[in-house]
């Protein structure tokens, strides 16, 4: 998988493979698959649980963190956000996670030759797979299948992330999802 951009974009197998590893991982995996790799997590929206929930899974995969605050980046002077990807994929930065408050920020990115993995970490609107595959395996913690489950996604669904993903996943994996605004 080159990048987690939405939840349409994962199939129903990659679902519950980053489930089961997940899982493996809460229950004292260990890994070194990000040794000698770095991360820079790009956030352009403040974030405490999304950044450092990243920050921690990164250290845990053996991965280094390239710092990185969006008030003291090149992009506060026009720099364009495909720039500074570029710049942070040729200073050999295999993953950026981006939190960015446009929608599909992601489309220009993996349209013009970017060789570093993306992670979406929230886009305008849209999507927030990351908090979703984490809703994912807390419920399937809990009951082991989607199937015929009953789920209420509940709030400001028009500006909610978190629900465009949950609801779009959990309705594609056999839940029945009322949405309450």
């Amino acid at each position: 998988m080159k990048h987690i951009l939405s939840m349409s974009d994962l199939t129903n197998e990659d679902v519950y493979g980053l489930i089961d590893t997940a899982i493996d991982f809460k229950n004292g995996k260990k890994s070194e698959i990000g040794q000698d790799k770095f991360a820079m997590n790009l956030f352009f929206e403040n974030s405490t649980r999304t950044k450092s929930s990243f920050q921690v899974a990164e250290m845990k995969l053996g991965m280094k963190e390239i710092a990185f605050e969006a008030s003291t980046s090149s992009t506060t002077k026009g720099e364009s956000l495909y720039d500074t990807v570029k710049t942070v994929e040729s200073i050999g930065a295999s993953v950026a996670v981006i939190r960015h408050p446009q929608d599909k920020y992601y489309e220009e990115l993996i349209n013009n030759n970017m060789n570093i993995h993306i992670i979406n970490g929230g886009d305008g609107t849209g999507q927030h797979p990351s908090q979703s595959l984490l809703d994912l395996m807390t419920i399937y913690e809990h009951y082991g299948h989607f199937d015929g489950l009953k789920v209420g996604i509940i709030g400001d669904l028009s500006h909610s992330r978190v629900a465009h993903s949950n609801a779009e996943i959990l309705t594609r994996l056999g839940a029945e999802v009322s949405l309450v605004d």
